[in-house]
């Protein structure tokens, strides 16, 4: 058993773990800073009025004798089409953005914003994941017969607290690695299994030693 200290996990982030976070910020502060650049377009003054009022004219059907008139009502009163309308004009608005960023002097200062979903190609070494494994085990195995074994030595509070925390760190352990399989590895969750993985090794390495003793 006295191997067991020296084959707890140990674990390090990413190597561009912060430089990929600094691009992410400077990325950030650039689109801010360019969308603040962008100019203001007013419509015509009496654009509105001028859709508004053609678009509430009734227009009526030529008649034939025998038939009653039939009124098109206007469509501009239809919520649906309320909304096309509204899309229709941002749709335009869009346009207008793209046309001036298109238009945009060459002299100006040049600024390329990417965004990229990075997604993992690297799976973990299987060797250290089944040797971690397999230290774990062994580990917990030692802890159940010595408890087995040594039950007063069990019932000790800071033997019964120390078997609570690791119960709970290893259900956020589980946690952590059934998101990762769904997130891949984001960096707050890489982040949180180093630190669990820590702490688990340390109330392991501290239970262990108080039931040696």
């Amino acid at each position: 058993m006295n191997d067991l200290f020296s084959q707890l996990p140990e674990y390090d982030p990413h190597p561009d773990l912060w430089a990929r976070i600094e691009a992410d910020l400077d990325s950030d502060v650039t689109l801010a800073r360019v969308v603040g650049e962008l100019p203001d377009y007013e419509p015509q003054a009496d654009l509105w009025t001028a859709i508004d009022a053609h678009l509430t004219q009734p227009s009526m059907m030529p008649v034939t004798p025998g038939t009653q008139p039939v009124v098109v009502r206007p469509l501009w009163h239809q919520p649906l089409t309320r909304r096309l309308w509204a899309g229709m004009a941002a749709a335009a608005m869009i346009v207008l953005v793209g046309a001036w960023l298109k238009g945009w002097p060459t002299s100006t200062e040049a600024v390329r914003m990417e965004y990229a979903v990075e997604q993992t190609t690297e799976t973990p070494n299987r060797d250290a994941v089944s040797e971690t494994s397999g230290a774990d085990e062994r580990a917990e195995a030692f802890i159940a017969r010595q408890c087995a074994e040594q039950q007063l030595a069990c019932q000790q509070p800071e033997v019964h607290t120390l078997r609570n925390q690791l119960a709970d760190l290893t259900t956020e352990q589980k946690r952590i690695d059934r998101e990762r399989l769904t997130f891949g590895d984001d960096p707050a969750l890489v982040r949180a299994q180093v630190k669990i993985e820590n702490q688990r090794a340390e109330v392991t390495k501290e239970l262990i030693t108080l039931l040696r003793s």
